[in-house]
């Protein structure tokens, strides 16, 4: 099997647990170097790829204003229009990035992988989740030191809001619909090695590939 998709709610511990799946499996990582490589492709900046749409100088922003008022019948279609035609060409050029990557292994976080590959049924999806309040607390625990509770709060709404709308804007996907998913982990109530294990695991028994090493016994630090 070609690859695993990873999406991780903010908190989940994505960020940590995809890259070990990567390396215990030999697979390319796959993160943010996807909106880099579209936003060489396609001359925007990185913020722009990361959110699947170009941002409008303000000229564009005031014509496309004026649009709906001087033909309002088919001022919001043709609008609506420019805007699909603008994440169509976002989501192919991420879409040739991934499927490219998976020629010789990968794992993908986030970027609406799941989504984006859900028609391959050689691609193993995992969904990292669990409730607000156990991802607020986990989140030093999962690599965000230096967050206060608070902070970590705000970070939580915005993130999980741009990643939903990046999945709902390119692939009119809901990011939190199970049927996206061949399995979801709550990782706040698991250790980074227990969820590497379990994904680990899923892939072997999900591709038919046997165990190439012996996985060690989880065994958690003494501190």
């Amino acid at each position: 099997m070609p690859g695993i998709t990873i999406s991780s709610a903010y908190g989940a511990g994505g960020g940590i647990v995809a890259p070990r799946v990567a390396e215990r499996l030999g697979f390319a990582m796959l993160d943010r170097a996807i909106s880099a490589r579209v936003a060489h492709e396609l001359d925007v900046s990185v913020e722009e790829a990361a959110e699947g749409e170009r941002k409008l100088s303000f000229a564009d922003r005031f014509f496309r204003n004026l649009a709906p008022l001087a033909d309002t019948i088919s001022g919001g279609s043709a609008i609506a229009a420019a805007d699909g035609a603008a994440a169509e060409e976002f989501r192919t050029e991420a879409d040739k990035i991934m499927r490219e990557a998976l020629t010789d292994g990968a794992v993908i976080l986030g970027r609406g992988g799941a989504a984006a590959l859900h028609d391959r049924t050689d691609v193993l999806r995992i969904r990292l989740y669990g409730t607000a309040e156990e991802r607020i607390k986990a989140a030093e625990k999962f690599g965000e030191g230096g967050v206060t509770p608070e902070q970590a709060e705000a970070n939580l709404e915005k993130v999980d809001a741009a990643r939903a709308k990046y999945v709902q804007h390119l692939y009119c996907r809901d990011i939190d619909d199970p049927a996206l998913y061949h399995l979801q982990l709550n990782t706040p109530l698991l250790e980074l090695d227990q969820c590497v294990a379990m994904i680990i695991d899923a892939y072997r028994a999900f591709s038919g590939t046997p165990g190439s090493e012996e996985r060690p016994t989880y065994a958690p630090d003494a501190d």
